[in-house]
């Protein structure tokens, strides 16, 4: 049975976790790479904050309350049709202060190159990622892996499963999902933290 080659590589990263080694790896190139500083923050701050590409390309700076230390990723940017609170951890929130002194004064946290108004294309910031890797001995991965990595390191780290998919984004499926409305903020906050501590580690 032949399949086309872009299934074949879509099976075998749907389920690509990084190991610690390799986050080392990926941040250092990514820094030490000549990708935009935009995209060198927006792939550490999409790791640290285990967003979805999209929500941050999309994000604006009303959304984003530095004093409070949360985004609120609003019902228009949210794939699961839910507004979403992120709890900035310090790591976060530097990475954010950056970006505004980079954005000039637009309202998008991210502005594209050729519009104050207008966001980067989505695959600007997966050309980058693969730039900054391009002579790097890791196996190819995705921006969307780093949210699974996230996942899998602080499962690993013994967070509770029902705290990271709500910081994921995710819909609690099933019977539990009905009965488990609880936002986890405390949890939340803390497990961003710790996960910000572990990356700077």
């Amino acid at each position: 049975l032949s399949l086309p080659m872009r299934h074949v590589h879509k099976a075998k990263s749907r389920n690509r976790t990084l190991s610690p080694d390799e986050i080392r790896v990926f941040i250092r190139s990514a820094f030490e790479s000549n990708i935009r500083r935009q995209f060198k923050i927006a792939l550490h701050l999409i790791l640290l904050t285990m967003v979805r590409k999209s929500e941050l390309l999309l994000a604006r700076w009303t959304d984003v309350h530095l004093d409070e230390a949360e985004w609120h990723i609003p019902v228009e940017n949210s794939k699961t049709g839910k507004p979403h609170i992120v709890y900035l951890s310090r790591q976060a929130l530097g990475l954010f202060r950056e970006l505004k002194a980079l954005a000039g004064g637009s309202e998008l946290v991210m502005p594209g190159r050729s519009s104050p108004t207008k966001p980067f294309a989505h695959n600007a910031i997966n050309e980058a990622l693969k730039k900054s890797l391009k002579d790097q001995a890791i196996p190819v991965f995705t921006i969307h892996d780093l949210r699974r990595t996230a996942s899998t390191l602080l499962h690993e780290n013994g967070w509770p499963s029902d705290v990271i998919e709500k910081a994921l984004n995710h819909t609690i499926g099933g019977v539990r999902g009905v009965y488990n409305r609880a936002e986890y903020a405390t949890q939340r906050r803390e497990m961003l933290q710790f996960w910000a501590d572990y990356i700077e580690g």
